[in-house]
């Protein structure tokens, strides 16, 4: 009974691994791989970080759809400067709200970071992941 129930454990976190996954997309792929390679970590300790990394990101982007979703909405509206007050306070709105939820999610993952790294290691991992899309994919700035 035991292995049964081990085995059902095992093969849960596997398919919560591989939806995190899939929700992340190819540019939180990419952001996971610059931030192992740039961590200065062992193999080992890549092999638990990875998994945290993909949920983190995943975590993150729920936290900000609300407000990505009005502003992609919105998009040709703020491009040609005819945004409304009432749609602009609209978007300010969901920006703090998902500033907040960002800033929980952070925190979460702050503490699961430290079971696998250290404090100045998860300092360093988060710093690297607030990296600009153009110095994860090793493109120069002007």
């Amino acid at each position: 009974m035991r292995k049964l129930i081990a085995w059902t454990a095992f093969c849960l976190t596997l398919a919560m691994g591989n939806v995190g996954t899939a929700w992340a997309g190819k540019n939180a792929d990419m952001r996971v791989a610059y931030v192992l390679k740039n961590m200065g970590i062992s193999r080992d300790v890549q092999t638990k970080l990875r998994p945290l990394l993909v949920s983190y990101l995943a975590d993150k982007k729920v936290a900000n759809k609300p407000y990505d979703s009005l502003k992609d909405k919105l998009k040709p509206s703020i491009e040609a400067g005819t945004i409304t007050e009432k749609q602009a306070q609209e978007l300010l709105t969901r920006k703090w709200e998902a500033a907040e939820k960002e800033l929980v999610v952070k925190r979460q993952y702050e503490t699961k970071f430290k079971t696998v790294l250290s404090a100045k290691k998860t300092y360093l991992c988060f710093d690297l992941l607030n990296d600009k899309k153009s110095k994860v994919r090793g493109e120069e700035e002007d």
